[in-house]
Parts: C-alpha cells; structure tokens; sequence
C-alpha cells in the first residue's frame, strides 16, 4: 500500500513535469502541437494508474499490460511534440531534445518488446490457469496487511530490468527536466529565429563610484 502510494504520487509528478515543459517550449515556440500534447500527458497518467492499482488490488497483469501500453502511447506523444520542437532550436537545446528522443526511443522498445510482452503473457497465463483474482475490498485488505520479505532472486529476476531503470533513468529524467526549466530564460539564444536575426543580448556593465 505504502509502496504504491508513493510510486502513484511520484509519476503523476513526473507526468505533471513533462506537461510543464511542453506547454513552455510550446507557448515560446507558438506550436499548436506541443501544447494540445502537453494538455493529454497528465490525463492519460492519471488513467494509467488506475490501471496500476486495478492491478495491484486485483492481481490481475491485464491493469499493468494496459497501464504500460498507456505509458507507451504517451511517450509516443511526448516524442511527436519533441520532433516538432526540434527544428525551432539550434545548438545545445536541439541536442538535449536530440537525447531525450534517442532515449524515448530506447524506452518505447523496451516496453513493445519486453515489458508489456511480460505482463501481457502473465495474464494470458493465469486466464489458462483459472487464477480467481480478488475483489477490490480484498485486494485493499491484502496490499494493506501482507508483508512478506524475500531475497530470493527467482522472485524478482523478471523485474530487475524495468526496476533499474525506474530507480535509474527515470530519476534523473526527472532531475534533468528540472534543470531544463530553469534555463529557460535562455532559451531565445538558441532559437531559430532569434539566431537568423543576429540578435544579441544586451551586456551589462557594473558601475564604479570610484570614478
């Protein structure tokens, strides 16, 4: 229960990050694009961790195949509003956004190929197997009381990818987006338009009372 309500508060701010810095780099670039994705990011999350706690409540892998397929979907999004903020910028900015493509990219086939295969399969396992799942009560009732500690590494050998990279790559996702925003009042060196304009920004010298 505690582990749940963590990670659920963690990734809807997460979701609120991304939605931030879309909707900004979209207002600063005036794309229609970004910002009607950015608007979609924080619902579609929202609907993904219901899916997560249908899950967890349940036991039932259908909720985590189709909260993985959400996330998927969004990061799909998230890159469709990124490859048209690409051609805004030059320099240092159009290379972040290059990065974080590439490692969408290596995300989105990651969960095609691995994760959501994993969970779609575990499901269709159980169906085969006449798995009764639990009752939404139950499942509070269970998530709320069941502490059981193992080191056995059988039991965890198929979560280990997706686990070292949620505790991994997606913190320091989160702490990059962060130091994104806060350079955003450079943004304008490195757009496009501001480039060709041969604009520069004004220098301010310090005055001295001694002279």
């Amino acid at each position: 229960m505690v582990g749940r309500s963590v990670a659920t508060i963690a990734e809807v701010c997460f979701a609120i990050q991304w939605a931030l810095v879309l909707r900004q780099l979209a207002r600063f670039t005036n794309s229609d694009t970004a910002l009607n994705i950015s608007r979609m990011v924080v619902p579609l999350i929202v609907i993904a961790e219901c899916c997560s706690w249908y899950a967890v409540l349940t036991t039932s892998y259908l909720g985590n195949t189709v909260e993985n397929s959400i996330w998927a979907v969004t990061f799909l999004l998230i890159a469709v509003a990124l490859l048209r903020l690409l051609i805004e910028f030059r320099g240092i900015v159009q290379l972040a956004m290059g990065a974080t493509l590439v490692g969408i990219g290596c995300y989105l086939a990651f969960l095609v190929t691995v994760d959501v295969p994993m969970y779609f399969a575990r499901w269709q396992a159980d169906l085969a197997g006449g798995k009764e799942l639990l009752s939404i009560a139950s499942g509070l009732y269970d998530v709320s009381t069941r502490w059981a500690v193992t080191h056995d590494i059988a039991q965890w050998r198929d979560e280990i990818p997706w686990m070292s990279l949620y505790f991994s790559a997606a913190v320091w996702s989160s702490l990059s987006l962060c130091g994104f925003v806060l350079m955003k009042h450079h943004w304008h060196r490195y757009h496009v338009n501001w480039a060709a304009s041969g604009a520069r920004v004004p220098v301010r010298v310090r005055s001295d009372s001694r002279f």
